[in-house]
């Protein structure tokens, strides 16, 4: 998703000609005011100091002003007066002591050409500029303009070229005291960060860059940085930040008077509502984008936000307004020029003749659309998807699975990627929809263990889009699944969470049962009360225990049938939502852990690949950690050291090795040959990523740039390795993305040859994670599997009373299953 960034860049001091006091303050002000983006009245400031110098003859004075006035006119976007004002700006003087203000001229040159789309000529005189910043020795000027050759690096999808030239100019702004400078190029690498959909590492650049620029009250530019970090929340799935933020963008822009720009994150407020499925608060702040795109004559726009005006009347079955709006969209769109929304105006147009009644029309307009979609996948995903449905209701069953088995198929074939503009419903979200009615299609037809194929391989299919891996690479059957459940010789749980309704189904040796559940819309105020509660440190069996008895009615009870092993496939909310915490329904007064051997699986699928029945050979032990280089995001770990030694005493022995401290680095990782250690163990922070798990992190000593172990990374090395811990680990918090993006961190370790990986859900005290630890490996060196070592060292914590037998300190920590043993 891309989302307007502007820059405008600073105006470094010049060192030619006399000085002058007076004019001195005066464009220092000037500058200050264009700093600001306080930009008439910077404006006013530079003509009139330009005017006392063109009176007082002062050369080199008359220049810095006329270049402070056109860098208010490109932070204005007055593209035509800042051609105007180059085209007449006169000849330069000659002389080596010029060749910085020559230079200067090149870059602004170089802007108008890039806002103008020319990208060759603007490459060609950024190139000239640089030329003149280093033969004038001038660290600002080069810096400015490599800058603005990064952002033509973006144009090119040369990401990680642009990233290294936005850090350097960082780097350089800093140590020039350049901060204004400096807060550009920040914006700018959490900018690439954002394209490269790792949003969790871009959150903190972009955070610092609002920190910058609201230093200097740059309005307007702490505006769409927020804007920004909002986009990465909503990336991440979370969508409390996401509107959040999306609210404090569309405040900040009101106040600068840039209606424009207000329109457009207003609108992307919107499209979060619409997702979550609140079309109500959809419907109230599209018709706010839709006035103010109006009000400054943004046809495109306001077409788009009309297209989805209809899309969200759809979805509260008022077809006349639908229809209406859907219609006036088509108008304003073909009077902008703007065609690229004709396939969503299609399936809009398909879909209330759909709830009209009208199947002929409906069919032909979803066959339109899917013959225009081109490269629009949600529209054509949603094309074939209505398709199904009218199948299904005219009771041709046949037609129907062959529909949705033809958009599987298209799905599996990565033949459609991302949906490139924003201001859509997202890819992510037509794909979640198309898997529910196709689900919920065969449990209609009474073909339950059909529906959890589908949704299981769907859920597959999910992590292999956002991972550019392929994971799974064959579908299974129920009876794969029954297979699994007789070799783990445990009850397989897998969920589907939906908004009215939800679904379990139990897998055993002797067959599956379909459950319905209370729908996600229920479920989830209860599991974040309730996850509050186990969060903030409290006793939820003292705090919360009807809230917890009622979600272990509504989640568990369906399938427990007493104390046993239990293999969980979550969904959504349930991924960092630790079930054990749930009271005991056949013990008052105690967790359901004490009961229950738990560990979660990626999917059913996943497991149905990887039967064995035997155990990994090797006993010895590779324990990293304890990292330094310190930083407020990710302090050191004071209890670290501990805990790797004491891990080493209990199952190292000749073949231990320990990477600790400065040696703790992710190439001493790589090069340390995991594949020949039983066991793996790492003491360090962790960066979690849904959108794309695989670009999750353990985080290690060395630079910054440099102290990441990627989990793509720790993928492409493979193991053997009986488990792998992740101790002590900090993901963003306790919200759906932290899990989700644990789980695909899990998995590059389970896809990597791991038959056992330990990761956590939230932040949580070193000092009882390292106990903890120690308990876990002492059981295993007495031959403990990873699951029941896991959980005996939990009801350790549990029996041992005070502080620590809270959920808090033991229930971050699950165990990712990555075979059926």
């Amino acid at each position: 998703m891309r989302f307007p960034f502007a820059l405008v860049l600073v105006l470094a001091a010049m060192s030619c000609g006399r000085r002058s006091p007076s004019l001195d303050a005066e464009l220092a002000e000037a500058q200050r005011l264009l700093y600001s983006e306080r930009f008439d009245l910077a404006f006013s400031k530079a003509t009139s100091g330009l005017e006392r110098a063109e009176k007082s003859g002062a050369q080199a004075h008359r220049w810095r002003f006329r270049l402070t006035l056109l860098d208010v006119l490109l932070g204005q976007r007055r593209l035509e007066d800042a051609e105007a004002f180059l085209r007449g700006v006169g000849e330069v003087p000659h002389g080596p002591e010029w060749a910085e203000v020559r230079g200067r001229l090149l870059l602004a040159r170089g802007r108008v050409l890039y806002a103008r789309n020319r990208d060759a000529a603007a490459t060609e005189v950024l190139g000239q500029a640089a030329e003149l910043a280093a033969r004038s020795n001038s660290e600002a000027l080069a810096a400015e303009v490599s800058l603005r050759q990064g952002l033509l690096l973006i144009r090119e999808q040369k990401l990680d070229e642009a990233r290294a030239r936005f850090e350097s100019v960082s780097e350089t702004a800093s140590r020039l005291q350049n901060v204004y400078l400096e807060a550009i190029a920040l914006g700018n690498v959490g900018f690439v960060l954002q394209q490269q959909r790792r949003y969790e590492e871009a959150v903190p650049w972009f955070e610092q860059t609002v920190r910058l620029f609201s230093e200097f009250g740059a309005s307007e530019s702490v505006a769409r940085n927020n804007g920004n970090l909002a986009a990465c929340y909503w990336g991440l799935g979370d969508y409390d930040n996401a509107q959040r933020l999306f609210r404090i963008t569309e405040e900040g822009f009101a106040k600068t008077g840039n209606r424009d720009s207000q329109q457009i994150w207003i609108g992307n407020a919107a499209n979060v509502r619409y997702e979550v499925g609140d079309y109500a608060g959809a419907e109230a702040s599209y018709r706010r984008a839709l006035d103010l795109a109006r009000s400054v004559g943004n046809q495109a726009r306001a077409g788009l936000w009309l297209a989805n005006l209809a899309a969200t009347s759809i979805e509260l079955g008022r077809w006349d307004a639908a229809a209406a709006a859907n219609t006036e969209a088509q108008t304003t769109l073909q009077t902008a020029g703007d065609n690229q929304w004709d396939p969503l105006l299609t399936v809009n147009a398909a879909r209330i003749a759909e709830g009209r009644g009208d199947p002929g029309t409906a069919r032909t307009l979803f066959e339109a659309a899917i013959r225009r979609s081109g490269d629009d996948a949600a529209s054509r995903l949603d094309a074939h998807a209505g398709l199904a449905r009218l199948h299904t209701r005219e009771g041709r069953v046949r037609e129907a699975e062959a529909e949705f088995q033809s958009t599987v198929a298209m799905i599996e074939a990565g033949r459609r990627s991302l949906v490139k503009d924003e201001y859509k419903v997202s890819y992510l979200a037509s794909l979640m929809r198309f898997r529910r009615e196709y689900v919920e299609f065969l449990i209609a037809s009474h073909r339950n263990e059909r529906a959890l194929e589908v949704a299981d391989s769907s859920r597959a299919r999910l992590l292999e889009e956002r991972s550019g891996s392929r994971v799974i690479g064959t579908a299974h059957s129920a009876a794969d699944y029954r297979r699994v459940a007789r070799q783990m010789r445990a009850s397989l749980f897998e969920y589907l969470l939906g908004p009215e309704r939800s679904y379990l189904w139990v897998v055993e040796p002797a067959g599956i049962q379909l459950h319905l559940l209370p729908g996600r819309d229920q479920l989830r105020p209860l599991i974040e009360s309730y996850r509050a509660v186990v969060t903030g440190g409290r006793n939820p069996l003292d705090s919360a225990g009807d809230t917890g008895r009622r979600l272990y009615n509504m989640l568990l009870a369906p399938g427990v049938r007493g104390a046993g092993r239990f293999v969980l496939v979550p969904d959504q909310d349930l991924y960092s939502f630790n079930l054990e915490t749930l009271p005991n329904a056949g013990t008052p007064g105690k967790f359901w852990v004490e009961d229950a051997t738990v560990t979660i699986a990626p999917s059913l699928n996943y497991l149905s690949t990887r039967i064995s029945g035997t155990s990994g050979g090797s006993r010895a032990l590779l324990a990293i950690g304890d990292a330094t280089g310190a930083t407020a995001q990710y302090p050191r770990l004071q209890y670290a050291g501990q805990e790797l030694a004491d891990i080493a005493a209990r199952v190292g022995g000749s073949g231990t090795t320990v990477l600790r401290g400065d040696a703790a680095t992710p190439a001493a990782y790589l090069t340390a040959q995991p594949g020949r250690f039983g066991f793996i163990h790492f003491a360090a922070h962790a960066a979690a990523n849904q959108q794309n798990p695989l670009d999750s992190a353990v985080i290690l000593s060395g630079p910054t740039a440099q102290n990441r172990l990627l989990a793509r990374d720790v993928m492409a090395t493979p193991l053997t390795a009986e488990l792998v811990t992740i101790s002590a680990c900090r993901s963003a918090g306790g919200k759906t993305y932290a899990g989700e993006g644990l789980v695909g961190f899990a998995w590059a370790f389970l896809r990597a040859g791991a038959r056992n990986v330990i990761a956590g859900l939230w932040d949580v005290s070193d000092r009882s994670t390292a106990q903890l630890m120690t308990t876990l490996y002492g059981r295993i060196a007495q031959g403990a599997a990873p699951a029941e070592a896991l959980r005996e060292a939990k009801l350790q914590l549990i029996h041992g009373g005070g502080a620590y037998a809270k959920p808090f300190y033991w229930a971050p920590f699950q165990v990712y299953v990555g075979r059926a043993e």
